[in-house]
């Protein structure tokens, strides 16, 4: 009784986020109605969408070139539209279980060790990508942020465009001395994993073999691949801009016209929900909207529409990268089975 009780427990537990991203969604829908949604749908421009699923597609294409390009530099080679299908189911995967997409990696790592490439290659790539990703978005993060806060000031979206191309020169100009030290072999995150990094941040301790791990590739990389790496960093600052035209071109679609600096919060606070701790940030990507439009433009139920449009996106590519995973004959188990195998390899 007492280990039925447990896992009933645990069952509730586990699906309290889901329960609760619902409730959201749900008091939201009850707070602004359907009427500006409705509204939306019937503003549809067939042009602006075409334009958006053009982009959409530019895009995927470029991280899996990014992710093939790592690839080969490490002597692992994949056709590209095995790197899509990977980087698609992945993406599905991470959006589903709430760990800010990481939990994306370890599919991509087994579709790439099912096509044949070694498990340590593998592993090595996916790190590397990822890598990259997330020093774009950090620049990204912290252009986006100077942007608003100087437009806010200036009231112009013309000088907003000019501050992001200037603020994103000097975060790549400050990027270069840890660079510097990457390409000379020296360890610039090592204080991030020390004993006594350790001591003060225990709770962090898990992850620092991971930063650790990650470094050690980076700096392999870098040492041996410069140009590859260097060329990896500017194709993704390249689809961050492409994303940019991505998300206008999709909410210009249901007649939701924003401009700059206020579309990159969007961009922000989207990238904010998908570490909430709700499936695909449910409840999280609509009520971070309704608060971004808010702040921005005193306009909360625009927000409502824009999450339930950029709710649609994300549902579309999901479906799309669980179609993958189920023309490949594989279950989440099946992967969890490849990863541990190339974890042995």
């Amino acid at each position: 009784m007492m280990r039925w009780g447990e896992g009933v427990g645990r069952r509730c537990l586990s699906a309290a986020p889901l329960v609760v991203g619902v409730a959201v969604l749900v008091g939201l829908c009850w707070q602004f109605g359907l009427g500006e949604l409705a509204a939306a749908f019937g503003r549809v421009s067939p042009a602006y969408l075409s334009a958006y699923m053009v982009l959409a597609a530019v895009v995927l294409v470029g991280y899996s070139l990014r992710w093939g390009a790592a690839a080969r530099a490490l002597g692992a080679r994949l056709p590209l539209a095995r790197l899509v299908a990977a980087r698609l189911a992945g993406d599905a995967v991470g959006a589903l279980v709430p760990s800010a997409k990481l939990a994306g990696e370890p599919v991509r790592i087994a579709l790439m060790y099912a096509g044949g490439v070694g498990g340590t290659q593998a592993g090595a790539a996916v790190t590397i990508d990822r890598a990259l990703e997330l020093i774009s978005n950090m620049l990204c993060v912290l252009a986006y942020v100077a942007v608003f806060s100087v437009a806010q000031v200036l009231g112009s979206s013309q000088r907003a465009a000019l501050i992001l191309v200037l603020t994103i020169l000097a975060l790549l100009g400050l990027l270069a001395l840890p660079l510097a030290q990457l390409r000379r072999g020296r360890r610039p995150l090592a204080w991030c994993y020390s004993e006594r990094a350790r001591r003060m941040l225990p709770r962090s301790a898990s992850w620092m073999p991971a930063l650790r791990r990650t470094e050690e590739h980076m700096v392999g990389f870098f040492r041996d691949h410069p140009a590859t790496f260097v060329s990896g960093l500017a194709g993704s600052l390249l689809i961050e801009v492409l994303v940019i035209g991505e998300y206008y071109c999709l909410l210009a679609g249901f007649g939701v016209v924003l401009d700059l600096p206020t579309l990159l919060m969007v961009l922000l606070g989207t990238g904010v929900a998908r570490a909430a701790p709700s499936p695909a940030g449910l409840g999280a990507l609509e009520a971070g909207q309704v608060g971004v439009l808010a702040f921005a433009g005193g306009r909360p139920e625009l927000g409502f529409v824009v999450g339930v449009v950029i709710r649609l996106h994300e549902s579309a590519w999901m479906a799309a990268g669980l179609l993958v995973l189920s023309a490949q004959g594989l279950t989440l188990s099946r992967l969890r089975l490849a990863a541990a195998q190339k974890a042995a390899a």
